[in-house]
């Protein structure tokens, strides 16, 4: 038998500390998830000195682990952390409840991934930590939050709120995704429509004349001119518009071709208020959430970065980190900045007055949000009648030029 000293907390989050023996460290935490105790630390006795002057929990690097990320769902995560909320608020021990919820997944991976941290936790280790070993799946701010309700012992309320904080960004994202795909959707159509009619149908048309000896109008030779090119060079035109794709690709993996990627984002029309929504929206949302739960600022900052997934903002994030440790406020480095509206920024100035910081981001971030759908609506409404006049001229101007000879295919024929 070893003896073990350890930190958790119980269910009421009242701190529990003291020694217990066990044949191991798995044993040792098996005993306490037994008494209804949650894990913050835990160690033999010959190593608790060296323990003691680590980082707090949850803050060493992730072990060494598998990762799952493709195949699985963010709204399978969303329901593993709305069941996990409501088996520990109801009092099943951490173990039993990631057990449970294993089994009743029915995605094999998501399974694995499950296992893998139920076994974690089983070892005597953080949830947390067991869930960063799998960050494709499961978000940084999840982590984060869950982290952080290790140290307050507030698990089940945290997981509720990080389920309906993933919720609405995926709704969030969504909409964005939506309003980007439609207009997408239609170009696609319109050179489908046309690649039909060039290659299948004009075609037919134009063998009664070549027979016929006869000249095509105008708008229908240009157009037999277009699909003789399309057909007889396709093998020019074929690798150059892979070469194009490829090309363009790989640019924007590079530093100089994202930031002209986000650059555009932030200045394009129609879509930069879109994007600039977005950003803001999640950025406020993830601090309000996370300043409720009681992450330190400078713990916060990091995960905002990962969020707004643009170069500019980025660059933003750094500058309040550099900041945010020579001890200024939230407020002074985003006032300085032009990405973030002025109004939102006296809002922040104003949340860090009374003390009141979390509350005013989550407003922010609900007002910004409206903002977002109101956004997308009117470009969906601006996008819709351009798109739908662009795909009229086009085929409208294939279906003329199809037309036209047949005016006059009754002469043709006749003149034989």
């Amino acid at each position: 038998m070893a003896t073990f000293q350890y930190s958790a907390r119980d269910g009421r989050g009242t701190p529990a500390n003291g020694f217990i023996s066990a044949a191991s460290l798995d044993e040792a935490g098996r005993m306490l998830r037994g008494e209804g105790k949650f894990i913050i630390k835990i160690a033999a006795v010959r190593d608790a000195e060296a323990a003691a002057g680590q980082a707090t929990p949850g803050a060493a690097a992730p072990s060494a682990g598998f990762s799952f990320g493709t195949g699985i769902r963010r709204s399978e995560v969303i329901l593993f952390a709305q069941q996990l909320a409501v088996m520990i608020e109801t009092g099943v021990p951490i173990s039993e409840a990631l057990d449970c919820a294993s089994t009743q997944s029915a995605n094999p991976k998501f399974q694995a991934v499950l296992k893998d941290v139920a076994v974690h936790v089983q070892g005597g280790g953080e949830l947390s930590v067991a869930l960063r070993r799998h960050p494709r799946v499961f978000p940084v701010v999840m982590v984060s939050l869950i982290r952080a309700s290790e140290v307050s012992g507030t698990m089940g309320v945290m997981l509720d709120r990080v389920a309906r904080y993933m919720a609405k960004e995926q709704q969030t994202l969504k909409q964005a995704r939506g309003a980007m795909m439609y207009p997408c959707f239609m170009v696609l159509m319109a050179l489908s429509v046309t690649g039909f009619l060039m290659a299948f149908v004009l075609p037919r048309f134009a063998s009664i004349y070549e027979s016929r000896q006869q000249v095509l109008p105008a708008p229908t030779r240009l157009l037999m001119a277009v699909s003789t090119g399309l057909s007889a060079y396709w093998y020019i035109w074929v690798p150059s518009v892979v070469a194009i794709v490829v090309t363009t690709w790989l640019f924007a993996r590079t530093p100089a071709g994202r930031r002209t990627i986000d650059y555009l984002k932030l200045n394009a029309p129609v879509v930069k208020t879109i994007f600039l929504q977005l950003y803001i929206a999640r950025a406020a949302r993830t601090m309000g959430t996370m300043i409720n739960s009681g992450v330190p600022m400078l713990d916060m900052v990091p995960v905002v970065k990962r969020v707004t997934n643009n170069i500019y903002f980025e660059e933003l994030w750094d500058e309040v980190d550099e900041r945010l440790r020579q001890g200024s406020q939230l407020s002074e480095p985003l006032f300085a900045s032009k990405l973030v509206p002025r109004s939102i920024t006296q809002m922040i100035f104003s949340g860090e007055k009374s003390g009141r910081l979390g509350q005013v981001l989550t407003r922010v971030a609900d007002f910004t949000e409206e903002e977002f759908e109101l956004s997308v609506k009117t470009a969906t409404q601006f996008i819709e009648p351009v798109m739908i006049g662009v795909m009229g001229a086009i085929i409208g101007f294939v279906a003329i030029s199809l037309l036209l000879p047949i005016f006059s295919v009754g002469k043709v024929v006749a003149s034989g």
